[in-house]
């Protein structure tokens, strides 16, 4: 009885072994199979060497005052927090002592910077801006006079186009001040109710009542002057600025610039025109 059963259990084996083979005879580096790579170990981070603690004992004094800003402020920042996490009295003196030098420093620029200013009056804006009280009111003149007086020359070739609707309590208080307006400049104004004429809002794009829309004859071009409640003195200014610009008198850059400012402090194009002139 042995012999059968060791035959049998020979042949059963055979059979597995033929089996696994059959199975897997298509797998493997014949077909094209790779085995997994193994992922290479990541070198373990080197740390980075602590900074050395700064102090003022590594400079002298002149080393310091002669620093370039950026590397001042970075020695200046680490004194301090050196004198944070570890507030002896050396630390904190030393941070303070630092902060002497950049105090000098800063009052030594404001003392040059005052003589250049003295020396060349050209780089200042006292000439436009004074701050002195007579100055002063000797600048708000000539701004007045001067808007004044672009306004009256042009109000036969533009206008204002007024926006409002009737249960508008804002356009109440904007109408008030537009009579006067009208009154001191002689101004045109075209009132509009965009409840009756959506077709002129939307061609000006409105969709806020009150709102302003200067215009100019024979332009295409127009300018919004406001939208909502403006002073009467906001109205002249940009109304003022709103022609110059339209007429070309002065570009966007410049839109601040009055007539009488040209050539000084806030004349963006000084330096450019100056270097026109030299070549």
């Amino acid at each position: 009885m042995r012999w059968p059963l060791m035959a049998a259990a020979m042949l059963l084996l055979s059979v597995s072994a033929s089996a696994s083979y059959y199975t897997d005879s298509a797998t493997g580096w014949w077909w094209y199979q790779k085995e997994p790579e193994k992922q290479a170990e990541k070198p373990a981070r080197k740390k980075k060497p602590a900074k050395p603690t700064p102090s003022l004992k590594d400079y002298t004094y002149e080393q310091i005052w002669e620093m370039h800003p950026d590397q001042f402020q970075e020695f200046a920042e680490a004194l301090k927090k050196k004198a944070v996490q570890k507030p002896s009295e050396e630390n904190v003196k030393e941070y303070f002592e630092v902060q002497e030098i950049a105090r000098k420093k800063a009052l030594a620029f404001s003392n040059v910077a005052q003589f250049v200013w003295q020396k060349y009056p050209e780089l200042t804006t006292k000439k436009d801006y004074p701050i002195t009280t007579p100055g002063n009111l000797a600048r708000i003149a000539q701004i007045n006079e001067e808007r004044q007086r672009v306004l009256r020359d042009n109000r036969d070739d533009f206008a204002l186009i007024y926006f409002q609707r009737p249960d508008c309590s804002y356009c109440d208080e904007q109408s008030r001040i537009l009579d006067w307006f009208t009154n001191e400049t002689g101004w045109t104004v075209k009132r509009v109710n965009i409840s009756e004429n959506p077709g002129l809002a939307a061609k000006f794009s409105v969709e806020i009542t009150p709102t302003l829309i200067l215009i100019q004859k024979g332009n295409q071009d127009y300018l919004p002057v406001s939208a909502g409640v403006i002073s009467a003195d906001e109205i002249e200014d940009k109304a003022y600025r709103a022609v110059r610009l339209l007429k070309g008198d002065i570009s966007p850059e410049e839109y601040s610039l009055y007539e009488f400012q040209k050539g000084g402090g806030f004349d963006v194009k000084k330096r450019r025109l100056q270097d026109k002139e030299q070549q």
